[in-house]
């Protein structure tokens, strides 16, 4: 009956972050049609790195992994937050399940700012570059993979943020009807208040919208975060163009 985060978090460990989806070839349609997917964000290999670029690869690739690790980690939290049947869960598995996701955000934002440390220090190497094309090859490389570790970072905040919004609501409906329970209204003074002035103070009391159903609410937050992904995997891919020519023939 519990359908929770294990088996997700098994399948999403062992593949890469899902690529935007390509247009099926129909042989007639236009170019735009056929566009080809980003190149995927790899790490870079060492192998062939002169000694003077082996601190620019270090760097590189601490924020490439910072990079994927977050690919990996929005994945798992679209999956779950379309695949996990919210609504049969009682309240605390339910919690459980919300406070994971939130935790798995809150690494991402971590890892985003780490990141964003690493392409610091690339565009600070762009700048002393003595090449002028090492120098806009780096400095492509580098705002392309501080875009996609920006994108992540936005992600997990919006998503956090969204999910606070969600459980105030759900906090202050709680709180409404306690309130009812604790203080329920004598029959009779119900026939007494039955009046104008009753009237005028419903009228005037604050409403508080229900809650629509949980599996609407956090499907539509996986949605949400799906389209932020087309955008970090574009950022990614042109990051991943330049990776080879930004690191080597120092």
């Amino acid at each position: 009956m519990l359908m929770l985060l294990p088996i997700v978090l098994a399948l999403a460990a062992s593949e890469p972050a899902p690529a935007a989806s390509a247009a099926p070839a129909t042989g007639t349609a236009p170019a735009t049609s056929n566009a080809a997917r980003p190149t995927p964000l790899t790490e870079i290999g060492r192998v062939r790195a002169l000694p003077a670029c082996v601190p620019i690869v270090a760097h590189a690739n601490g924020a490439i992994t910072n990079a994927l690790d977050n690919d990996r980690t929005l994945a798992i939290i679209s999956t779950n937050l379309h695949n996990t049947d919210y609504d049969k869960l009682n309240f605390l598995q339910r919690r459980n399940a919300i406070d994971a996701l939130m935790k798995q955000a809150e690494a991402m934002r971590v890892a985003s700012s780490a990141g964003d440390g690493e392409v610091k220090k690339l565009r600070e190497y762009a700048k002393t570059s003595p090449d002028p094309k090492r120098q806009e090859e780096l400095k492509t490389f580098a705002d392309a993979l501080g875009g996609a570790l920006g994108r992540q970072k936005k992600a997990a905040v919006e998503f956090m943020r969204d999910i606070t919004i969600m459980r105030g609501r759900e906090e202050a409906t709680e709180a409404r009807d306690l309130m009812q329970q604790a203080n329920p209204v004598p029959p009779g003074a119900a026939r007494v208040l039955a009046g104008s002035q009753q009237q005028q103070q419903i009228s005037a009391a604050p409403t508080i919208p229900p809650l629509p159903n949980y599996n609407k609410q956090l499907q539509y937050l996986g949605d949400t975060l799906d389209g932020l992904t087309h955008g970090i995997q574009t950022d990614e891919g042109l990051a991943a163009d330049h990776s080879i020519a930004a690191t080597s023939g120092c």
